[in-house]
């Protein structure tokens, strides 16, 4: 895997990463002060340092642009630990050190740049205080299934019946995703999600949703979301064509989730068993497709 050589092929490069080499280029230059930071005070192990750093040149990745290229390889297309350390000529092992070390100093990037989506909800007053519309929806992310008998009946869910977390999103018509909701496992709904962590909208905001939400009406917010079909009876045509509007306003929300799905770390299955790790992934996707937006 030779990052000199794909970078001189813009489209390999976006493949094999997610972002162009211009946007690389505006998230390295972040990435290497937090990077810098880092090794000054810390050892790559993440332990603390008790004498003066040194520059330490690691022979698989010599450099910073190396480091986060390397990092974004696996965010975005989602190999096998093994495969990515054999492209890189080191261990597995050491290929899942760098990996959760190096996610930790890309989220602080992330932070610097102010792209990534908030995680307080009692921020969003605040946040939204200029803006007319919202879109809520709900996502779903495949995980291996549990040995635990526990824990398979706490993600299993029943709509996509297989083992998964899941996580609600706000986001702006502009497909900024402003709020990310905490992970929970499968069995959680939608609806639930949103009572565990209610939104505080601004008095007159339009909130769009789907009808997974049924029943959630944030104080002060027009919710616009669409007729649901009562049962053993039709929707009549003019309630069609209000649904049909409504859909098409909403399906912004599912281009944004669907674009920060590009990095396959978040679509794929999710193989990783490490604590919170599954969030942290989540929230660092939704920061490379803010950070997309900003610079397109």
């Amino acid at each position: 895997m030779n990052y000199e050589r794909i970078k001189g092929h813009p489209t390999n490069f976006v493949s094999v990463t997610g972002l162009t080499i211009a946007q690389f280029d505006v998230l390295l230059e972040s990435f290497e002060l937090e990077w810098d930071m880092y090794i000054t005070h810390f050892t790559l192990e993440g332990k603390l340092r008790c004498r003066r750093s040194r520059k330490i040149v690691c022979p698989s990745l010599p450099t910073t642009d190396y480091k986060l290229f390397f990092l974004l390889i696996y965010l975005k297309t989602n190999p096998l630990q093994e495969q990515l350390a054999a492209s890189f000529s080191m261990t597995q092992p050491k290929a899942n050190m760098l990996i959760h070390r190096l996610s930790d100093i890309l989220r602080k990037t992330l932070k610097r740049l102010g792209e990534l989506p908030y995680r307080n909800e009692y921020q969003l007053e605040h946040l939204l205080k200029s803006c007319q519309h919202v879109l809520l929806d709900g996502t779903e992310r495949p995980i291996v299934r549990p040995k635990d008998a526990e824990r398979q009946k706490r993600h299993y869910s029943g709509k996509k019946k297989t083992h998964e977390v899941k996580n609600n999103v706000l986001t702006l018509p502009d497909r900024r995703i402003v709020w990310l909701s905490k992970t929970y496992q499968g069995s959680v709904h939608e609806k639930k999600i949103c009572d565990l962590q209610p939104l505080l909208l601004p008095k007159e905001i339009t909130l769009w949703q789907d009808n997974g939400f049924q029943g959630y009406n944030p104080e002060g917010a027009i919710v616009c979301m669409p007729k649901k079909k009562p049962k053993g009876k039709k929707l009549t045509e003019e309630q069609k064509q209000t649904n049909r509007a409504i859909s098409s306003t909403r399906v912004i929300v599912e281009h944004a989730i669907g674009r920060a799905k590009r990095f396959r770390i978040i679509k794929d299955r999710f193989r990783c068993h490490k604590l919170g790790f599954d969030d942290l992934v989540m929230e660092l996707a939704c920061g490379l497709h803010n950070l997309r937006i900003t610079l397109t």
